[in-house]
């Protein structure tokens, strides 16, 4: 009976969300974007505007696992590769990993590759998988291709908050680690939101191990590691109060939102350096913790923005750091 009535709210928590969307949300923000577009006020499109309000307000409205229902993407990975005529021709080959302490996506796995691009995905440590960002990385990979660069393209698949908390992702990351640097190829790492937080969690770990996980074995050739980072709006801060209101009413991400997913990854414990990238600074600071190339991407009307410089501003006492800001783009 507990069992029937629990269904039948959560039922009605997401019918109430959908309906106040499409009756509210999103008239509300095509009104707003009219109006904006009449003053001459700089803006993202329309269609990025929606985007926005719909993932902000089901984020707000949804439970941690109805929006993961809602958001995830239904993506055939395998299809989206064969229907690629380029990767075809150049003999390019994709597989799914799946190990003990790891799954992957290799997406891309060229016979001529010099690099391998590790990216670990965002969804606020609840949401979010390889199939999520699959499109982006083909058009990368082709982008990348048509410069004349070979790469292979790894996506790290790992498990979701609340059900496996902090550190069980960051150990599937060091595992999926492992096993990329056995292939003996420079490897840059990429991430976004709080995929970007568990590439700097990684790169701490390298540089001084957790004390719960262990450390991955050297590579025979030093060289082969990590040589160059990009991170895509990355959420640095996981402290309380660590969100500024910046961007708060034009971002994809809800501060309340931001809030619960936070303390669904941590599951209880405090937050600490490897969670945290800013705020608990080493002994010996950023500089033997970053690879030799760093890029931190951030959009002027981004929630993480303020964070992100923040961050930089530590870095840059230690390293060289380059941050791109591109107005007037959200998250």
């Amino acid at each position: 009976m507990n069992l029937d009535f629990g269904s039948f709210l959560s039922g009605a928590r997401l019918t109430a969300a959908v309906v106040l969307l499409q009756l509210y949300i999103i008239p509300k923000t095509r009104i707003v974007a009219f109006i904006s577009k009449i003053r001459g006020n700089k803006q993202p499109t329309l269609q990025h505007m929606v985007s926005n309000a719909t993932i902000r307000w089901l984020a707000r409205s949804l439970s941690i696992h109805q929006f993961r229902a809602a958001t995830s993407s239904d993506i055939d990975i395998n299809r989206l590769l064969q229907n690629c005529s380029e990767l075809l021709e150049s003999g390019v080959k994709h597989e799914y990993i799946h190990k003990p302490e790891f799954r992957a996506w290799h997406l891309i796995r060229s016979p001529n590759s010099t690099h391998t691009i590790m990216y670990i995905h965002g969804g606020g440590f609840v949401s979010g998988s390889p199939r999520s960002v699959s499109s982006y990385l083909l058009q990368l990979h082709l982008e990348l291709l048509a410069r004349g660069l070979h790469s292979d393209v790894i996506a790290v698949e790992y498990d979701l908050a609340p059900e496996y908390p902090y550190p069980h992702a960051l150990q599937q990351i060091v595992s999926a680690y492992e096993h990329i640097q056995a292939q003996c190829k420079p490897v840059v790492l990429m991430g976004d939101s709080a995929g970007g937080n568990l590439c700097l969690a990684l790169l701490r770990h390298l540089a001084h191990p957790h004390p719960q996980i262990s450390s991955p074995r050297p590579s025979p050739n030093s060289s082969q590691g990590i040589v160059a980072l990009c991170l895509a709006s990355p959420w640095v801060d996981l402290r309380k109060n660590s969100i500024s209101c910046h961007g708060i009413s034009s971002d994809c991400l809800d501060r309340s939102a931001l809030d619960l997913w936070r303390d669904a990854y941590l599951g209880g414990q405090p937050v600490g350096e490897y969670a945290s990238p800013l705020g608990f600074p080493t002994s010996t600071g950023w500089k033997e913790i970053l690879p030799p190339k760093a890029l931190f991407m951030s959009g002027e009307l981004d929630l993480f923005l303020a964070q992100i410089k923040s961050l930089g501003e530590e870095i840059k006492k230690v390293r060289h750091i380059c941050i791109q800001r591109k107005p007037p783009l959200q998250y």
